[in-house]
């Protein structure tokens, strides 16, 4: 029998065929998003999947039910590196592989979170604005170098970072459950207790994975912890912020501004945070860039030929 991948994402082929000419070339049958290029929920997918050998995912919440609606499943391709939205206990325990695009989404989130590290320094979109608005109004900024980056979580996407904040001469402090004396040795970085990284860092970037542990690891205490006029970047999980207690810190003045690019139940169309001036928010654009999006698409559809075909 010929097998079957459903594609439930809302972004595969978004920019190119090449993913799915990995898959056609493979001799499998495709089941394409019947909504198009649109977030699929739950009750969406479970009418679909019954026939499904393969899913190739975004965010979508492939959890038991979803799983337990596909009987053939054999491998859940997720297009990225997180997988908090795939039951993936539950899968292993069925013999399915939950595969991610790993070494594809690295480079970009890190070039975001650099690009609000300038922001917050230099206000380049504020005296733009002020510029289109005919006023010559220049804001008092400050150099990125020499100031301090805490990292929270010492992964693939926190090197990357680490990496460009060393080439700007930033001094960087990292906090993760081991030492990593790579990172050390490569850039620098000075490893730290979190409290001592929260109190001393100019910036702090979480890059950590959404688990028990994490969630809401940046409570209001947290967040009190960290250097007055401080900025709080997060491009890991929605989750791992409250973002109520964000919301009251910078209200207060105790933090200086925020970047979010990840929030708790996507797409965010509500949080405490809209509306306030001191908060970048962007609709989870770390990986989205035309080139990335068709690596993502061509190393997830690979991951569902060698799981599918061998």
């Amino acid at each position: 029998m010929q097998p079957t991948v459903l594609i439930t994402s809302e972004n595969f082929g978004r920019f190119s065929q090449e993913g799915r000419h990995v898959l056609e070339e493979a001799g499998l049958r495709i089941i394409d998003n019947p909504y198009g290029h649109t977030f699929l929920h739950r009750e969406q997918i479970l009418p679909i999947v019954g026939e499904a050998d393969g899913i190739i995912c975004d965010m979508e919440k492939i959890d038991r039910e979803v799983i337990d609606a596909a009987p053939r499943l054999k491998v859940i391709a997720r297009r990225g590196v997180g997988i908090d939205s795939v039951d993936w206990r539950y899968a292993q325990s069925k013999g399915i592989e939950v595969a991610r695009t790993t070494g594809v989404v690295e480079r970009p989130v890190a070039e975001l979170v650099m690009g609000y590290i300038l922001e917050f320094s230099r206000h380049i979109s504020a005296m733009s604005s002020a510029m289109h608005a005919g006023r010559w109004q220049r804001i008092s900024s400050h150099s990125v170098t020499g100031h301090t980056l805490g990292i929270v979580g010492m992964g693939n996407i926190a090197w990357e970072v680490a990496r460009r904040a060393a080439a700007f001469d930033m001094r960087i402090l990292y906090y993760s459950h081991r030492r990593n004396e790579r990172a050390e040795e490569a850039f620098g970085a000075q490893y730290a207790p979190l409290e001592t990284l929260l109190g001393e860092a100019d910036f702090v970037s979480l890059h950590v994975p959404l688990t028990e542990e994490t969630r809401h690891m940046m409570d209001a205490q947290a967040l009190a912890c960290m250097k007055k006029g401080a900025y709080l970047i997060n491009t890991a999980r929605g989750a791992v912020v409250d973002a109520q207690a964000l919301a009251d810190a910078l209200r207060s003045g105790q933090l200086g501004g925020a970047a979010i690019d990840v929030f708790d139940g996507e797409p965010c169309t509500d949080s405490p945070l809209h509306g306030l001036d001191s908060v970048i928010l962007t609709p989870h654009i770390g990986t989205y860039t035309q080139e990335i999006y068709v690596r993502m698409d061509v190393e997830a559809a690979r991951n569902a030929v060698r799981c599918l075909t061998c």
